[in-house]
């Protein structure tokens, strides 16, 4: 759909990506993923309480972030017990006033055998402690949540629950399930202004695999599966966590994060861990740096930057710090929002540019390689086009416009943009792609397929480019409010049909989905690559409409 002006734009938010003022409560939060988690949320302002079964070791990493003026308190708690679940979710009620913004369900373990060797022992451990737990967490921390106005729930899970991995069957069972509770309670509690994500790990240097990392063979086997070439470490999943519990992220509900792409087949972790491992030591933490919510001193290019969802996605990560150059196809439309920009002392450039020519995007990159020296950080791939007619309907010039449009120019435009984010050591391509990619929708077939398209590009490229630090996703929006979709905006049937379907019971806005492309361009994002992330409310995780 084409727009000769632009729309009215509200300013984004400075504030927004801080968690001051808010509660959290994280569990497991003495060593590896958790105390990375319980620092994160710290330093971006919370007020955070966390558990362990060790009062030695959660008392030394209290007075680790003590020394570091965190507002971290905590309180012993086996979390496979119900009684203990109880007493410590009383613990919270009480510190916090009844009232809590966030609840991390971390605390979880791990029973390395071959499936015939399992026990019921085994099996009763890991599901008390990693699915009974969190699912009775999030019972008892509801009633603290709704009193807050709603708030975030995050379920770390694990690849096991997607993959398949020797020696893990009930582990990955556990994990399993919790992706899909996440859907179910993103659904169900929506309606309270809460939100259900999980984040779903690869491997990670955490106690519980240290055995694994001390066996060379396994690590340089495992190095070679993931396409940025190493292991992850805590503060990469942290990141993720603190993200879903930041006012950026309120329109994603009901999804699974990973933080590594790996293929879907089976891995073998070998017979190294034939146990339940308890840690009896905490191990020594690095302090997370705290300049890495911003892009000060970074370049980016975005597309389509004059509108609806570019417009928002340029002024989020100017005002988080990047050099911006955008383009659009009408001169006047690209003014109009240069001059918003200059006046809110951003610094944002443009030039015109019909991205469905090819001799236009190299002109385009010719312009970005001149202003920023050469080297460009991160690329959004944003412009798009959609024609809604019947297949049967569809012209071959419409399917050529689409396709060039909307894959053919983020395809040459990445390549063109390669070298670019080479010379400046790696960097970030963000692809604005479609719920239409994931589930069928009238008169939208050859849209849908152009994002099915993107879809698949990102995971390819995920994995061709990461040897050179390039990280490839792509965010996948639900209806959004822009000019692309005002025609339908304006049916109030249709609204109201969309409003019921979405669980958090409204159609989205451009700076919900700006805030997800901004944190997949930040340094806390940098182990995340190859994903799709649905930035839709909840809206295709919903099987009740």
């Amino acid at each position: 759909m084409s727009r000769s002006s632009a729309p009215e734009h509200t300013p984004i938010q400075t504030n927004r990506w801080s968690l001051a003022g808010s509660t959290a409560l994280v569990t497991g939060g003495s060593k590896g993923i958790g105390y990375a988690i319980v620092e994160e949320l710290a330093r971006l302002g919370s007020a955070v309480h966390t558990c362990a079964r060790s009062q030695a070791d959660l008392e030394k990493c209290l007075q680790q972030l003590r020394d570091s003026k965190l507002n971290v308190t905590g309180s012993v708690c086996d979390v496979s017990s119900p009684s203990e679940r109880e007493k410590l979710m009383a613990t919270v009620k009480s510190q916090f006033d009844g009232k809590l913004n966030i609840l991390v369900n971390n605390a979880g373990t791990a029973v390395y055998k071959p499936a015939v060797e399992q026990t019921m022992e085994d099996f009763k451990l890991l599901i008390s402690t990693n699915l009974e737990s969190a699912f009775h967490l999030s019972q008892l921390a509801y009633p603290l949540l709704k009193a807050c106005g709603g708030g975030s729930i995050v379920f770390i899970t694990s690849i096991s629950g997607l993959i398949a991995q020797d020696n893990l069957s009930v582990y990955a069972s556990t994990k399993g399930a919790m992706n899909q509770l996440t859907r179910n309670l993103a659904c169900e509690w929506a309606r309270d202004n809460i939100r259900t994500n999980s984040v779903a790990p690869g491997y990670i240097k955490t106690p519980l695999t240290e055995l694994l990392l001390e066996d060379e063979e396994f690590v340089a086997r495992e190095n070679h599966r993931v396409p940025l070439g190493r292991w992850g470490e805590p503060e990469d999943v942290a990141g993720v966590v603190a993200f879903l519990c930041l006012p950026p992220s309120c329109y994603v509900n009901g999804q699974k994060w990973h933080a590594l792409s790996y293929p879907l087949s089976s891995i073998s972790t070998g017979s190294l861990l034939s146990e339940n491992r308890s840690m009896s030591s905490v191990q020594e933490h690095a302090p997370i740096d705290t300049n890495r919510w911003s892009l000060a001193g970074t370049t980016a290019l975005v597309t389509g930057g004059s509108k609806g969802i570019g417009y928002a996605i340029v002024e989020e990560l100017a005002r988080l710090g990047s050099a911006v150059h955008t383009c659009a196809r009408s001169e006047a439309d690209l003014e109009k929002c240069l001059q918003k920009w200059r006046d809110s002392k951003l610094k944002v450039t443009g030039s015109v540019c019909d991205v469905s020519s090819p001799s236009e995007r190299e002109k385009l990159m010719a312009t970005v390689k001149s202003q920023f020296d050469g080297k460009l950080n991160i690329l959004v791939n944003n412009a798009g086009t959609v024609v809604c007619k019947p297949t049967v309907d569809q012209t071959l010039e419409d399917f050529k416009l689409v396709i060039s449009t909307n894959l053919e120019s983020a395809f040459h435009l990445s390549q063109l943009a390669y070298p670019l984010l080479r010379a400046c050591g790696g960097g970030s391509i963000v692809f604005i792609t479609s719920i239409s990619g994931f589930i069928g929708q009238d008169y939208l077939s050859v849209y849908g397929s152009s994002k099915g398209a993107i879809n698949q590009l990102t995971r390819n490229l995920a994995c061709e480019w990461a040897k050179d630090n390039i990280r490839t996703n792509s965010v996948a929006p639900g209806f959004i409010k822009t000019p692309l979709v005002d025609f339908l905006v304006q049916d109030e049937e249709f609204v109201a049909r969309e409003n019921h379907r979405v669980p958090l019971g409204r159609l989205g806005e451009p700076e919900d989905v700006a805030g997800v492309v901004a944190f997949l361009c930040l340094p806390p994002s940098c182990y995340v690559n190859g994903q799709v992330i649905v930035v839709d409310g909840g809206r295709i995780a919903n099987g009740n409409h």
